[in-house]
């Protein structure tokens, strides 16, 4: 018998949601295969949704999206930073860690570990200002047991945790509060700026992460507590949405979620959206700018401006303002020599909202003037003069504007993940599951009145609040070291099945391209949305060059000089480029009926890259203060001595320096552009929604049109020979005064890669990375959590880097137990644990080849390796083909060609290396 369903559907179960850009774009054009200047082209789109109000007030939306076969489960709780009591900041953020190792109320093991077990691929969470956000991806046969778990997890977050595991925890995001976080900034930063924009009665004046303070202030009664009050169905909202089957989900949910979660009686009403909010008050400003000390190397000046809240429609011109800024602000550079480079960011809430731009400075000599320079350009970006050129000026600028966000919000579509993050967080704000929709068409209908507008009202030079961050150390309240917890067996997960997707994602049809003036073009179709990106790597990168210093110069120098195909805004096209140690990256991303000017702008973009003395002479004088200054920091020391004690005087030992850019002269940098720009050393890798037979014309017509230089590549370095073999490491010190945080480093040499060694190494990085984190992070809350890598570069040299951020009291500990642990894989390392980190592996490449950006970095990576498209394919087949006996001679190798690092405390870090050599 057919039970009566307990989930109301909205009043459409299946709501067909255009992802408003999509509807814009298909209005500003009509589709050619060379779109003229002011077309932004691409095929309609939709995602069915269903949408459900539980009996309990749970809101679940389900958006299905077959291009890869896997789902994202994300899930907000009302509930963050600015629901801590007074003097117990940080407790929202605390109890996110918790629940990560909550276990069911029988026992058993904790929630991060199931997690794996269920092959997620990502799992992570945040807190914001007013929601705490859970995420995770993971094959799509996963979907029935990852709700069951997080219907488990949220509805007890605290199950089973213990004053001890509190402890250890609590010193975890202690840890965090004194480093950079996955934003790039110091933990303490933000809550700076917040501070100082908010007046302190403003729930939002206080940190999210908490001080030193109140960290220690907090107990598990706080966390407990808290989450009774906060961690209740009707305060949160689950988005489901990838490889789904609408018709079936409603069964899937009823029969995993808890009984809870799912409430009995009549479904509940959606409810009433945010109530209106007064204008969000701000504090007045300081005589003078507010000043302290971080983990930053280098000087940082923060402007912030209150804006209005965000997560509901009128919150969509904030976007446009940023982006706008972010483009106009660079011109306050010109003016001030001690400024060296901006980004800007938006930090949203439901009470009101903060614009910050970030300026690096060289000096931090006089940051009020630098301040100055900076307001002067913001004014200057909404001045309106009274003149018909200026009037015709402004609207091109916001038109070409338009599109630039117009695509933008198509290129976020992509990403399964940040899609899913952005309609939980304004369905849950919003209560209506069109709220992300209705955001994307109210950001299409902005126009530039409203913009200059808002930006009068906003942005004035008397609502800016600035504060100076200074390199250094910022002293709190420490609590005494937990405890160490003893090894829990329940937290090692067995073996996890191998699905038949984990298998498959890689499986992508790739044609290679081959043309005539030597350049390789790989196309890589990927039908589901109508996007496009193009990548562009040339072999050669900083260390490339018989003259040190050359590349750098080019890196910071160079330019396009010739703009007769147009400019990316005509065409709303998002571009980028970077240099790396053994080569240089070029991209180009749109909208799928506009590839055509991607390739004839990318291809004029390459072929007319030079420099000239005006940008040499603007280099001199604007960057190169802050390069110098750099080049004293502890932290870029400590980098440029890792690379020359792991590969001496071969090119990739080598880091430009402040000094050597100085002795670059302009002839030197034109003929470094002159054999590196060619097309023989040019690999291109085009990814997305487009036909191979309407592109390839395309791509023979403009890539192949570039005519420069012999049709080979740049010559490759050679893997250098491995270093000899010792009973002791080679060590080195930079030593940061009085730090309370230190930076370990441990690398070794490997042998030159190959596709099969390659999954070697990746699974040397995995099991070291699982074990380091768990011991100095899980057992101790000395680390907010160690890394591990493999760099393979061009030429097949290749080395293992182990990092973590350590606190001072457990340097010697950690790096003891690092180099123990390297010992233990040469001798130890058995069948159950690497099956578990080749099962992390593949879950974690199962979810990350959805997006065609994952592809072209995928391919493109795979043919600096020297590796084919075949040999990306294969990764799965190689990874398992790994052997124990493989990995135990790796590891006694790199353990006898270990190079240790550490930047802290002098004495911290003499005692780290002390105990390496004891027994």
């Amino acid at each position: 018998m057919k039970s009566k369903s307990l989930l109301r559907p909205s009043s459409r179960p299946f709501q067909w949601v255009r992802g408003g850009v999509v509807l814009v774009a298909s209005l500003l054009c009509a589709c050619a295969s060379l779109p003229p200047r002011g077309q932004v082209v691409m095929r309609d789109v939709s995602f069915p949704l269903r949408d459900f109000r539980m009996p309990s007030g749970l809101r679940v939306v389900v958006e299905q999206d077959r291009r890869a076969p896997v789902v994202a489960v994300v899930t907000v709780v009302g509930a963050g930073g600015s629901s801590d009591p007074a003097g117990k900041e940080g407790l929202a953020h605390v109890v996110e860690h918790l629940a990560f190792r909550s276990r069911p109320a029988a026992g058993g093991m904790p929630a991060e570990t199931r997690q794996e077990e269920l092959g997620a691929g990502h799992a992570n969470a945040f807190t914001s200002l007013d929601y705490t956000l859970y995420q995770t991806l993971a094959p799509k046969e996963s979907l029935p047991d990852l709700l069951k778990l997080e219907g488990q997890r949220l509805s007890s977050p605290l199950g089973g945790i213990t004053p001890e595991v509190f402890a250890v925890e609590r010193e975890v995001v202690r840890n965090e509060l004194r480093q950079r976080n996955e934003t790039g900034f110091v933990g303490q930063v933000f809550s700076w700026m917040h501070a100082t924009a908010y007046p302190p009665e403003h729930p939002y004046s206080r940190p999210v992460i908490g001080t030193h303070e109140s960290l220690t202030a907090l107990s598990l009664q706080d966390a407990q507590r808290f989450a009774r009050t906060h961690y209740r169905p009707e305060n949160m909202t689950l988005v489901i949405a990838g490889d789904v089957d609408l018709a079936a989900v409603e069964a899937v949910l009823t029969q995993n979620l808890p009984a809870s979660w799912v409430g009995t009686g009549a479904p509940l009403a959606v409810g009433t959206r945010l109530p209106q909010v007064p204008e969000p008050p701000v504090r007045p400003a300081a005589a003078t700018i507010p000043e302290f000390q971080a983990a930053v190397v280098a000087p940082e000046l923060y402007i912030s401006w209150v804006l209005p809240r965000g997560f509901d429609e009128a919150s969509a011109i904030h976007d446009f303002v940023r982006v706008n800024l972010d483009k106009s602000v660079w011109g306050s550079q010109r003016n001030d020599g001690d400024i060296a480079g901006f980004s800007t960011h938006l930090i949203s809430g439901t009470r009101a909202s903060l614009l910050v731009v970030r300026v690096a400075l060289a000096t931090g000599g006089n940051p009020r003037r630098s301040a100055d320079k900076v307001l002067d350009q913001v004014m200057e970006t909404w001045t309106q003069e009274i003149h018909a050129g200026e009037v015709l000026g402004r609207e091109y600028d916001f038109q070409s504007m338009r599109r630039n966000v117009v695509t933008g919000m198509v290129l976020e579509s992509e990403d399964l993940l940040s899609r899913t993050i952005r309609r939980a967080e304004l369905t849950h704000f919003m209560l209506d599951v069109r709220g992300y929709t209705r955001s994307q068409m109210a950001l299409m209908s902005i126009d530039g009145g409203k913009m200059t507008d808002f930006a009068y009202k906003w942005l004035q030079r008397d609502r800016a609040r600035i504060i100076m961050v200074r390199p250094g150390e910022q002293a709190g309240a420490v609590a005494a070291a937990p405890v160490p917890l003893a090894e829990d067996p329940s937290t090692v997960a067995s073996a996890r099945r191998v699905t038949p997707s984990m298998l498959t994602a890689l499986s992508t049809p790739v044609h290679v391209l081959k043309l005539d003036n030597g350049m390789e073009v790989l196309l890589a179709p990927r039908p589901g949305l109508p996007v496009v990106r193009v990548g562009a790597m040339l072999g050669g990168g900083s260390t490339h060059g018989e003259k040190e210093g050359v590349a750098g110069l080019v890196e910071y120098g160079a330019f396009r000089e010739s703009w007769f195909e147009g400019h990316p805004s005509h065409w709303g096209l998002h571009t980028g480029s970077a240099m790396y140690r053994d080569h240089q990256r070029y991209e180009v991303s749109g909208t799928a009926g506009n590839v055509g000017n991607m390739l004839a702008m990318l291809t004029e973009w390459l072929s007319s890259t030079r420099t000239s003395d005006d940008v040499v002479r603007y280099l001199r004088e604007q960057v190169l203060p802050r390069r110098k200054a750099l080049d004293q920091n502890p932290e870029v020391q400590a980098e440029h001595a890792m690379h020359q004690a792991l590969y001496g005087s071969h090119p990739y030992g080598r880091d430009t320096t402040g000094a050597q850019l100085e002795q670059v002269s302009l002839s030197e940098a034109q003929a470094w552009i002159d054999d590196v720009y060619r097309p023989g050393n040019t690999v291109v890798v085009i990814a997305g929604e487009f036909d191979v037979k309407t592109v390839e014309p395309l791509v023979r017509e403009y890539l192949g049109g570039w005519k420069r230089g012999p049709a080979t590549a740049v010559s490759t370095p050679s893997a250098p020979e491995l270093p000899a073999t010792s009973s002791t490491p080679r060590t080195f010190v930079l030593a940061r005064p009085g730090a309370s945080q230190g930076h370990l480093e441990m690398a070794c040499r490997l042998p030159t890669a190959t596709p099969a060694a390659e999954a070697r190494y990746a699974l040397m990085a995995e099991l070291v990375s699982r074990r380091a984190t768990h011991k100095m992070r899980s057992q101790t809350g000395a680390s907010y959590g160690f890394g591990a890598g493999t760099w393979v570069a061009r030429g097949g040299a290749a080395h293992l880097m182990v990092d973590g951020l350590v606190d001072a009291q457990h340097m010697a500990e950690g790096a003891k137990y690092i180099q123990d642990m390297l010992a233990s894989f040469a001798t130890g390392l058995g069948e159950e644990e690497l099956a578990q980190a080749r099962s992390r592996l593949l879950a974690g490449q199962a979810v990350s080849y959805i997006s065609s950006a994952a592809w072209v970095d995928a391919l493109l990576t795979a043919r600096r390796r020297g590796f084919s498209p075949e040999d990306l394919a294969n990764r799965p087949a190689f990874l398992q083909a790994v052997s124990v006996a493989a990995l135990r001679k790796e590891f006694d190798d790199c353990r006898k060609r270990l190079v240790v690092g550490v930047v802290a405390d002098e004495g911290r870090a003499r005692a780290a290396l002390q105990a390496l050599s004891a027994p």
